[in-house]
């Protein structure tokens, strides 16, 4: 190697004296489609010779890597021991490499290294325009739980974003180039922006399904009502990935979600899971209206009639001793005598039912209600409730009349109509709800909510358990 030989191409193409050159202008200016697609050029040219001028352009930043520095102030003095630096456009940049100009004193210095320059320096240019509507979607289903229906479900994403590397804030961009090239970038001589939306695509893929499947369980929205919920989701995904991108030197502009579907066979599997539901609830309240129908539809019946809940169950009991034929008289008698309790105890079946049970159990055993023996009971015969569920009682002889009737069948004697004390057996007003002799209740309570009538102390209606107050 010569002293004024260099294999540098600039220096052979320059015919000057002692192989000086012009000073370099190294900048960055695109030319077609595919130029100005790139995120990131590497200059060709490396090992710039000192007073080498940086030109860099509005939306560019450029990041120079010396052994020596780079000097940015306006008085061209050089940098401490600054091994990279980077400039933000639109600005021009003079260089201090330590190679010298001359190739006579740079070829003796490179002797020194084998050939190659001992003050080794590159450039590289970024573009910092914005990266919008740039797409992306699940390549594998989203494996998420409904919260409502609280099964597994997959489903599919896509959506926009769009991303930039931080050029306005001069504090934060240099740290950004630096965290990009080394992350990104690496020591390739071109990266494209279809380069970047690939290498930006997987990350998104790889922190989306969890951090969409964790805002779903959090936010509890059905996936059959996702759809409303997308923008939402949209915001909830660009909080959580911005820190994400800017690992890597990036700034996430905009993120968003077009859809959310999950797949034929689960939404197909989720609907007929809500139909399931919503018919056994309809079946449900459907029996539960039909109960409540019939309970008071019998409650006014026997309101109608006349008579409570226990009194019917009673006259059931009272009906089933009667008809059975093969428990003989002393059956009968103890049968009675159990009634007589039960009917005690109930409080509400009042002399009409003592005298019907005596007069039942008279039958079966050949003695008749009243103690007067089978005369008294074959000429009246026992006594009848009537429609009111009450009988009529003479005030002369005593006998239990049916309930209506005007003259007494035993003697002939004219009833009085009202309601008769089961007391003291007196005749009072048919609307009087107390006894105008004793004070005893005429008429029963009902339940507030099935309006059947209950016995004295009832604490919860026998009929549909509601709670009495």
């Amino acid at each position: 190697m010569s002293l004024f030989h260099s294999d540098n191409p600039k220096e052979e193409q320059h015919s000057g004296i002692l192989g000086a050159f012009s000073v370099d202008n190294i900048k960055w200016e695109p030319e077609d489609v595919e130029g100005a697609s790139l995120v990131a050029f590497r200059y060709p040219y490396e090992d710039f010779p000192n007073g080498s001028y940086l030109q860099v352009a509005q939306s560019q930043m450029a990041v120079f890597t010396n052994n020596l520095g780079a000097d940015s102030s306006s008085d061209g003095s050089a940098g401490q021991n600054s091994q990279v630096s980077v400039f933000v456009g639109p600005c021009k940049i003079k260089l201090d490499t330590g190679d010298s100009r001359f190739a006579p004193f740079r070829n003796v210095t490179h002797s020194l290294t084998g050939g190659s320059s001992a003050f080794h320096s590159v450039v590289y240019f970024i573009n910092t325009n914005y990266m919008n509507e740039l797409r992306w979607g699940t390549t594998d289903p989203i494996l998420v739980q409904d919260p409502e229906e609280e099964v597994n479900v997959h489903v599919r994403a896509y959506g926009l974003f769009g991303a930039h590397i931080e050029q306005n804030d001069s504090g934060l961009a240099p740290i950004q180039a630096r965290k990009f090239l080394v992350k990104v970038v690496g020591t390739r001589g071109q990266y494209s922006q279809e380069e970047l939306t690939s290498f930006m695509r997987a990350k998104i893929l790889e922190y989306v399904p969890d951090l969409l499947a964790n805002a779903i369980t959090e936010e509890n929205i059905p996936i059959l009502k996702i759809s409303a919920h997308l923008s939402d989701f949209s915001n909830v995904m660009k909080d959580k990935l911005v820190d994400y991108f800017d690992a890597f030197g990036l700034t996430l502009d905009n993120f968003s979600f077009n859809s959310i579907k999950p797949f034929e066979e689960d939404l197909a599997a989720i609907n007929e899971m809500k139909i399931q539901r919503k018919r056994s609830i309809l079946e449900a309240q459907g029996n539960a209206a039909q109960m409540d129908i019939e309970s008071e539809a019998l409650a006014r019946k026997r309101a109608r009639e006349g008579y409570s809940y226990q009194q019917e169950r009673g006259m059931d009991v009272m009906q089933a001793a009667a008809s059975n034929e093969g428990g003989g008289s002393a059956q009968f008698v103890g049968a009675g005598m159990g009634l007589g309790m039960g009917v005690g105890m109930g409080g509400a079946m009042g002399v009409g039912f003592a005298n019907l049970a005596s007069e039942t159990i008279g039958a079966a055993s050949g003695v008749s209600g009243n103690g007067a023996g089978s005369d008294r009971s074959a000429g009246a015969g026992p006594a009848s409730v009537g429609a009111e569920g009450s009988q009529a009682i003479c005030p002369k002889c005593g006998h239990a009349n049916p309930a209506g009737a005007k003259f007494c069948l035993e003697c002939g004697s004219k009833l009085e109509s009202g309601r008769v004390c089961p007391s003291c057996g007196k005749v009072n007003p048919s609307n009087a709800k107390f006894c105008l002799e004793c004070g005893t209740r005429l008429v029963s309570p009902t339940c507030p909510k099935c309006g059947a009538q209950l016995p004295e102390g009832t604490k919860f209606c026998p009929n549909c358990g509601a709670q009495i107050q």
